[in-house]
């Protein structure tokens, strides 16, 4: 903010100087002249100052850059006296070329010192402080030609300058990104990151515009004030309450606008009001119309436009951005002003004297096709925030397979196309058959099989109901063909532990067929939840729009494991089967409930089961498997049936690290993507760190295992309460 202060505080100064100094030595028909001899200038030193700064970097470049400036001004002030119309040149030359050059290398070091999500709510107050630096600089500038005359503001341009250089060192020690700026062409920046072309037409058409209105501006300000001192305070008092409507734009409205517009609406916003002002000058011929312009352009190129426009910059590579910011900031805006005079020359030949129509209706056509390439940079700046996730993501598992989310069954057939080779049907095996010292828990011969049926499927409906793992495991590893009748019993099965992965596997082969029988234990809220939790996976695995719906269906069920996993499910089916339709409206409607509890029931929800880490079905993301926080990790297996599933993999990567940088670029592109509804809701989660348990120690592990629904912790259980009331009697009978 202090740097900002200064810096802007001589740009308004250095105005006044330039513009005042320039008009005392020459004719105001003279301005496109050197307006455009500084436009070539100020491209070359472009070029040049953004291979140094690709070499150095902005946090040593810069502060040298500022202390020469400021012998540069010290000189000048020498030189003045002795000969003044070379003098005037080389301040105008010194001002426009290297000032611009200044300004941009101050925000290139702040865009790399702040993640995006921290320039946008810093970028503001730092563009305010400048704002206000910039009045204290035109108030100085007025004071000083009052007082002591014109040739003392070249001090005060060498002393802020000075200043600029301290505080610019103090950067150096500000921790920056760690991605290292490889070298590159500024053609390969160009091409890879689009954004940047966008941003280089705009800062061009734009200073076109604003250099057809300061023509009109300036002319009209000397045939109204005349040559002197008179010129010079009409400057600085102009200037300075430019500025301080700059800063009560900034400080009142700029930052709630840049929230509110978004940044793509706050960049058009320069374009779309100055073509409006111009229209209305068009109309009207009187010198105020024009002045009220050229201010309108000043006003919003340094509140609204200015922070929308530093901040597009923050996600951008720090090689492509070292490389081309420069020539963007100072060569295609030096560019834009040796255009725009040029085409004012042609105008004053060719017309009549002021060729004041001509200028504006050009300066209307231009604004016109500004506010319409304004608008497609939003697209453009997602992009950005897309492909510089998935580069952080890529660097955090250098080697690996660049997308983040974990397959489920990847590489298997779909249940359309597995078949297993069909035995021929086998007599069921007698109960007295089985060594009793393989038998775990004893035996129970229901009626049924005391019958000895002849019917082969009653004989298998009563192993499976006996509660006796040996006979269940005989029955569910039968290679013969399924049979449907005992699938509501197999489904039952899910629920206990030891041979739930065995029922999986049978249910696996009955395919389609069963997928409404699973929708409705799905569904059924007195279905034991330790099968319900379990059935997604298997509806997953059937892909058809009734499984979807079965699916869409359980994100209302009150236990967060069983929506946990049918997200999981409709993630898996929206990724292997893209042309799949899946209704977003509704998944969309289950991100908003789940983000509409409070910040302890959110942290409590946790999956129970455990995840075995070699299952690629059990994590949405690789890297983090169990360190995930289970309620983000359920939020963002949703959001990725409706959003780009790698940026949003690599954004729920970043915001589980420390790196500010990468959590902030994770931040900002949400706040990109989702919609106002879900953004609201979810900020409040995501603006803190996650992946913190909530609950940990004793208690969670008494927790889990109240959760658990294996049926011999049941049993446990109630030997236990027996065991307890037992000893509570004796207790009693002993007092």
């Amino acid at each position: 903010m202090a740097g900002t202060c200064l810096m802007l505080a001589h740009q308004v100064a250095g105005k006044v100087a330039r513009d005042g100094f320039f008009l005392l030595e020459f004719e105001p028909w003279d301005l496109p002249k050197i307006v455009a001899t500084a436009a070539l200038l100020s491209i070359g030193l472009a070029l040049l100052f953004s291979k140094v700064l690709e070499r150095k970097g902005p946090a040593n470049l810069v502060p040298s850059t500022f202390a020469v400036s400021a012998m540069l001004h010290v000189g000048e002030w020498l030189l003045l006296p002795v000969a003044p119309r070379p003098t005037v040149i080389l301040i105008y030359l010194h001002i426009v070329g290297l000032g611009a050059i200044l300004l941009s290398g101050f925000w290139s070091l702040l865009s790399e010192v702040f993640d995006p999500r921290e320039a946008k709510a810093r970028f503001g107050r730092i563009a305010g402080a400048g704002t206000a630096g910039g009045i204290a600089g035109g108030i100085l500038a007025e004071r000083l030609v009052a007082w002591t005359g014109t040739n003392t503001l070249l001090f005060l341009l060498a002393a802020l300058h000075l200043g600029c250089a301290a505080i610019s060192l103090t950067f150096g020690g500000q921790p920056a990104r760690k991605e290292a700026a490889s070298r590159v062409t500024t053609r390969e920046a160009l091409t890879r990151t689009p954004l940047l072309w966008r941003l280089a037409a705009l800062v061009f058409l734009g200073t076109c515009t604003a250099a057809l209105l300061d023509y009109l501006f300036k002319l009209g300000a000397a045939q109204t004030m005349g040559k002197g001192p008179a010129l010079l305070r009409y400057f600085a008092v102009y200037y300075t309450s430019c500025q301080i409507l700059t800063f009560l734009v900034q400080v009142l409205s700029s930052s709630w606008l840049l929230q509110k517009l978004g940044v793509a609406k706050s960049v058009a916003s320069l374009p779309l009001a100055v073509g409006g002002a111009s229209a209305a000058a068009l109309l009207s011929p009187a010198y105020p119309f024009v002045v009220f312009a050229r201010a309108m352009e000043m006003i919003l190129r340094g509140s609204l436009f200015r922070s929308g426009y530093e901040l597009l910059y923050t996600p951008v590579p720090a090689s492509d951005k070292r490389r081309v910011k420069t020539i963007v900031d100072v060569g295609c805006d030096r560019f834009g002003d040796a255009v725009g005079a040029g085409a004012v020359q042609v105008m004053v030949w060719l017309g009549p004297t002021l060729a004041r129509p001509e200028i504006l209706g050009l300066a209307i056509g231009i604004s016109v096709v500004s506010t319409t390439l304004a608008f497609s940079v939003s697209a453009a700046y997602r992009s950005v925030l897309e492909m510089g996730l998935l580069r952080r993501a890529k660097e955090d598992r250098p080697g690996e397979d660049p997308s983040m989310m974990n397959t489920m069954f990847e590489g298997m057939p779909s249940l359309t196309s597995f078949r297993l080779p069909r035995a021929a049907a086998q007599p069921p095996v007698a109960l007295e058959t089985v060594p009793r010292e393989k038998v775990k828990e004893p035996v129970v011969v229901p009626s049924v099989a005391l019958l000895k049926p002849q019917d082969p499927s009653l004989a298998c409906l009563a192993d499976l109901r006996s509660q006796n793992p040996v006979r269940v495991t005989k029955v569910l590893k039968d290679t013969a063909p399924v049979d449907p009748m005992l699938v509501p019993q197999i489904i039952r099965l899910l629920a206990w532990d030891e041979v739930s992965a065995l029922a999986r596997a049978y249910l696996d082969r009955c395919g389609t067929r069963i997928g409404g029988q699973l929708t409705d234990a799905l569904t059924d809220p007195d279905v034991e939840f330790g099968i319900r939790r379990r059935i997604p996976r298997l509806l997953a695995r059937i892909a058809t729009p009734a499984a979807v719906d079965g699916l869409l269906q359980g994100l209302g069920d009150q236990r967060f494991e069983v929506r946990f996993q049918c997200g999981r499910g409709l993630e898996y089916i929206h990724r292997r089967y893209p042309d799949m339709e899946i209704r977003q409206s509704g998944v969309l409607e289950a991100v908003n409930r789940e983000l509409s509890v409070s910040k302890s029931i959110w942290r409590s929800w946790k999956v129970m089961e455990r995840r075995d880490s070699t299952d690629d079905y059990n994590f949405l993301d690789e890297v983090l498997r169990e360190r995930a926080d289970h309620s983000l990790e359920h939020v963002f297996s949703l959001l990725a049936v409706v959003f780009p599933r790698e940026p949003l993999m690599a954004a729920f990567r970043a915001l589980h690290q420390e790196d500010r940088m990468f959590r902030g670029l994770a931040l900002e592109y949400l706040e990109n993507i989702l919609p106002d509804h879900i953004r609201g809701r979810l900020w409040a989660i995501l603006e803190e760190e996650p992946g913190r348990d909530a609950d940990s120690g004793p208690n969670q592990s008494v927790l889990e295992e109240l959760l658990m629904t294996d049926a011999k912790l049941v049993l446990r259980l109630k030997e236990l309460r027996t065991a307890e009331a037992r000893r509570m009697e004796k207790g009693s009978g002993d007092a």
